[in-house]
């Protein structure tokens, strides 16, 4: 037996508005892509093939999909029109459907199937035509049964239109409360109703209520509450004393600090009501944005342009170096002492001076201006040691932000990003701004950082 997946633009219009970042038909349902369902349940019905048909681009599905190797089926794609009858499409499909029997599914709708029913007898059985409709989708049959049905065989299955947030909602909340049986679900875990993916990262005091779907790389920071009914994606980061319950967590968002989000879908920088279908947009990036791809990717990045732009910066202020250092440091207002700091490395350390300059003096104000008492650790950023611009050195002894290596939560730098921003150097507010932009700056907007960092120092009267 061969499937037809069929879809037109038309249908899913609604998720190209409210969720512009994901293709439709890879829009996530528990964490698992809605296509892949209908995979599923094609294979569970005896498909050796499959064909997608759509009237819009599917880029994007191909190159998630691929050929179907991974689950052991032939996967092809094709182009319909908008007002193709099922008849037009297996027409334009001759040559893969053959003499075969065919299942065309068409609409934008989910299929409530249950993956310990026998489909395959119950499809080969079963007479030419419709098998289940819903406003906007249908599944149908083709071909001649191969088989009689027996009396004794049941196969439940429904159809349920995804025809608006409100039922992509409900249809992923009931898929999370009922799926762990029905379908195959991604995710691991010893306990009903918990399915983690992997390097996920939960805080000690992190509470789980069941049930709830988690995603790939998601970090879970201290006395955050997740749950009841919480689908968190993936590349995910729910910061500290926040609470997501009955809620969808799209991949790649963060969710900053002292955030509650009940009866929501949170994707990127936009918190959506899936019953008045109401979207916000958070302006304030700190408490809800989203998050880069490949984070990790840009560490080697990172490190090569900030080591490129501090040998700029010594360079450019040598001279002034050479003559102010030693004046300052003759005339008392520059003192120095060596102590111990974190290094970005956990449980490592690193020797740091610790400047002091007494700004009371016009030679002294100039170097204060010009960043000089941190020009030692310029040479530090060269050799990969600190950043030239990310979290406030902290003291040996002094407790560091947990974090996973793919999102780090302190990088010490030579500027901080706090600087930057005009906020104090430490303190719970800092601790904020710095792991925010950890998570979302580049190497290219670390320059411009860097530029607003050293420009606010100018008003400083003393530097430590």
């Amino acid at each position: 037996m061969k499937t037809i997946l069929a879809f037109r633009e038309s249908e899913y219009a609604w998720v190209h508005e409210k969720f512009p970042c994901v293709h439709p038909l890879l829009l996530p349902l528990c964490n698992k892509p809605f296509i892949e369902f209908l995979i599923d349940f094609a294979i569970l019905a005896g498909s050796s093939a499959v064909r997608i048909l759509c009237d819009g681009g599917l880029g994007e599905v191909e190159r998630y999909c691929e050929d179907g190797s991974r689950w052991g089926i032939d996967l092809s794609y094709a182009s319909i029109h908008p007002d193709d009858s099922i008849h037009a499409m297996l027409g334009k499909n001759r040559k893969f459907c053959g003499e075969e029997r065919v299942m065309i599914v068409s609409g934008f709708s989910f299929i409530r199937y249950d993956k310990r029913y026998d489909y395959k007898s119950f499809v080969s059985s079963m007479p030419p035509g419709e098998w289940s409709t819903c406003p906007g989708g249908r599944i149908t049959l083709t071909g001649v049964p191969t088989k009689a049905v027996p009396d004794w065989l049941i196969a439940d299955l429904s159809l349920m239109p995804l025809d608006s947030m409100t039922s992509y909602y409900q249809a992923s909340m009931e898929t999370l409360k009922t799926g762990e049986s029905r379908y195959v679900l991604p995710g691991y875990g010893d306990e009903p109703e918990c399915a983690f993916g992997r390097n996920v990262v939960i805080s000690k005091s992190v509470e789980i209520r069941k049930p709830v779907s988690i995603g790939n790389n998601v970090q879970l920071l201290g006395n955050a509450i997740i749950g009841p009914s919480a689908i968190i994606g993936s590349n995910v980061i729910i910061d500290r004393e926040s609470s997501v319950e009955s809620s969808i967590v799209f991949d790649n968002t963060y969710i900053g600090e002292h955030l509650e989000i009940i009866g929501r879908i949170a994707s990127g920088n936009r918190l959506n009501d899936p019953k008045s279908g109401a979207s916000i947009a958070m302006e304030d990036p700190h408490l809800l944005s989203g998050i880069k791809k490949n984070r990790h990717l840009r560490s080697l990045p990172r490190k090569i342009v900030h080591a490129c732009v501090a040998l700029v910066i010594i360079a450019a202020f040598f001279i002034p170096f050479i003559i102010l250092w030693p004046l300052l440091k003759l005339g008392g207002h520059w003192k120095s002492s060596p102590a111990s700091f974190l290094a970005e490395r956990t449980d490592e350390t690193m020797p740091l001076a610790k400047v002091e300059v007494d700004a009371s003096g016009a030679a002294a104000a100039i170097a204060v201006a010009l960043s000089l008492d941190r020009y030692f650790r310029l040479f530090r950023v060269v050799t990969g040691q600190l950043a030239l611009i990310g979290s406030t050195p902290l003291l040996a002894g002094e407790s560091r932000p947990d974090a996973p290596a793919y999102v780090p939560a302190y990088l010490p730098g030579v500027f901080s990003y706090a600087e930057a921003e005009e906020w104090a150097a430490t303190g719970g507010d800092a601790t904020i701004v710095e792991r925010f932009h950890l998570a979302h700056s580049n190497p290219l907007t670390d320059i411009g950082l860097v530029i607003k960092a050293f420009i606010n120092r100018f008003q400083e009267k003393s530097t430590i």
